[in-house]
């Protein structure tokens, strides 16, 4: 089996699969699909609800559906790898990687990083208590729910107000589960507000402006604590608690890498064209912009599979890079860095997150030079999309800053 490569995509999720099918519609033949779980499709494999299919079949589909269908479109053409981990990544696109065939060494003369994002779990949002049973993501629900079988518990309680957290609601609904209640200390959804009708529709009580101070029980959950929104101490019976969203990208790989990368994220630097600091290098998805639907990251690795056939056919100008400044009601602007080149385009989007709540407009500057000015009412985890921002007139001195008024 051959151990060179045109192109080596890590992770067979949505973005992966787009960006080999391009590819191969390219005429780049020689692609390999490294995929560390045991099935490809990432996580809509286990999703039942049918949010999936509208922006790249034009119909919705059950996650699980459209999964097969994206990985049909891929695998009688491209090498899939199940099974196998990237340990590392090295200059001149060489990737170790282990699998029950042991450790091995590939190259690619391009290699993509699409390992998608997982949910922040409970030791990272501080909460109190000791590590009873019964506490998980709404990722590993799904797997207990859609692939096991099994019913982690059957009075849980959701923390978040996410997309992801009614979707909980869905999944849990599917297994003949009811939730109790939602929390979050956010005072509105996050989710749109139709989200927060479902939910009280279900049955399902939401908590808004609380914050979670204790979980309870030894071997197994017996209660949770929180500070209600009037500042009330309540307590809620339960054997179940689910921690759904705030995603964080997968970034292990990046961080012990010689790829550069923001310092309090792990996040790569990577330019319009997804291209990192070493150029054989290409990002896409939602390790990128924790976290987008679906079909809008599918439509995202369709553009940077493009990008990345492209660059196998020619070399590129020479360049420079600009990074993307952000005021701090900013998150992450993705991409985070501008390429300016004879050869790119005069315009590109940024698509940003923020902090906290934000009515009003944000406008992207070069100095004193303004290049996109907008109105936008946006909140946290939110997709924010700053169109056709001009670019036409940087110079490697050009300082571009995002800033909310």
């Amino acid at each position: 089996m051959s151990r060179l490569y045109d192109v080596i995509i890590i992770g067979a999720g949505p973005a992966g699969l787009a960006a080999a099918r391009t590819l191969w519609d390219e005429g780049v033949n020689r692609v390999l699909l490294l995929e560390r779980e045991k099935e490809a499709g990432g996580v809509p494999r286990h999703c039942r609800h049918p949010t999936f299919g509208m922006q790249t079949f034009h119909r919705p589909m059950k996650g699980h559906i459209w999964a097969k269908r994206i990985l049909s479109l891929v695998q009688k053409n491209c090498e899939i790898r199940t099974g196998t981990t990237v340990v590392n990544i090295k200059p001149g696109g060489e990737v170790t990687v282990s699998s029950d065939r042991g450790l091995e060494t590939l190259v690619g003369k391009r290699v993509i990083i699409a390992t998608g994002v997982r949910e922040t779990p409970r030791h990272a949002r501080l909460v109190s208590g000791v590590r009873p049973q019964g506490v998980l993501t709404a990722g590993a629900l799904q797997q207990f729910i859609y692939l096991k079988k099994l019913k982690p518990g059957i009075q849980p309680v959701i923390i978040g107000s996410e997309l992801v957290s009614f979707s909980t609601i869905w999944t849990l609904r599917n297994a003949g589960i009811k939730a109790l209640a939602l929390i979050d200390e956010n005072i509105r959804p996050t989710a749109f507000r139709l989200a927060a009708i479902y939910a009280r529709l279900m049955g399902v009580k939401l908590h808004l402006g609380a914050h979670v101070t204790q979980i309870n029980g030894r071997e197994r959950v017996e209660s949770i604590e929180f500070t209600a929104a009037d500042g009330s101490a309540q307590q809620l019976a339960c054997d179940s608690i689910i921690f759904t969203g705030r995603f964080t990208g997968e970034y292990a790989l990046i961080r012990n890498s010689h790829l550069a990368y923001e310092p309090e994220s792990g996040r790569p630097w990577f330019d319009q064209y997804g291209r990192c600091s070493d150029r054989d290098y290409y990002v896409v998805g939602n390790m990128t912009h924790p976290a987008d639907m679906g079909d809008q990251c599918y439509l995202e690795g369709l553009r940077v599979g493009r990008l990345v056939a492209q660059s196998l056919l020619r070399q590129g100008a020479q360049r420079f890079d600009i990074p993307v400044q952000l005021d701090e009601v900013f998150r992450i602007a993705a991409p985070n860095v501008i390429s300016v080149s004879p050869e790119a385009a005069d315009r590109v989007t940024l698509n940003v997150r923020v902090n906290r709540y934000h009515k009003g407009e944000i406008i992207v500057r070069d100095g004193e030079k303004e290049l996109y000015r907008g109105k936008h009412r946006c909140l946290p985890e939110r997709r924010i999309l700053l169109k056709n921002i001009d670019i036409s007139g940087l110079t490697s001195d050009s300082q571009i800053r995002v800033i909310a008024r």
